[in-house]
């Protein structure tokens, strides 16, 4: 689980830039449209990385299954926005934190029911699982947003 936070320091912050910036020359070239579609890009994987940091930093507690279950769920409705967005780019990577989040609720859901260690362990298991897909993913996408992988410390 630790492996999360190297991949935020990995990742970098996002910066809080106004996105505002219209074009007061209309020139529809594919060069001024890459960067607005980089830049959603880009606030996709910082929002992933953000569900994927809260769902690895959940602590034990007697809501620690509905907690695990939200945050399953936040991760991914932010993998599904990236993958939109991100159209055919790290498919394979996608395609893995999908998979890794699937067994992730269904031992949740296990555990929901059966608590006892076997079920325990799945989650553990599965819970591992996340961001290590996550982390291959991120890595990734870090050649697409080099912004926030070269700087991890700006605030």
């Amino acid at each position: 689980m630790s492996g999360l936070v190297l991949l935020a320091a990995a990742c970098g912050s996002s910066g809080s830039s106004s996105g505002g910036q219209a074009s007061a020359g209309s020139s529809p070239s594919s060069a001024a449209a890459a960067p607005a579609a980089t830049s959603a890009l880009c606030e996709d994987v910082a929002a992933l990385r953000g569900s994927l940091q809260r769902l690895t930093d959940i602590k034990v507690s007697a809501n620690t299954v509905t907690e695990l279950k939200t945050g399953a769920q936040d991760v991914q409705s932010n993998l599904s926005s990236l993958s939109s967005a991100a159209g055919s780019q790290w498919s394979e990577q996608i395609g893995n934190l999908k998979s890794a989040l699937t067994k992730l609720q269904a031992s949740v859901s296990t555990l929901a029911t059966e608590r006892n260690a076997s079920s325990l362990s799945g989650v553990v298991t599965a819970i591992a699982a996340v961001p290590n897909a996550g982390r291959q993913l991120l890595t990734a996408a870090s050649a697409r947003c080099p912004s926030a992988s070269a700087s991890p410390t700006s605030s």
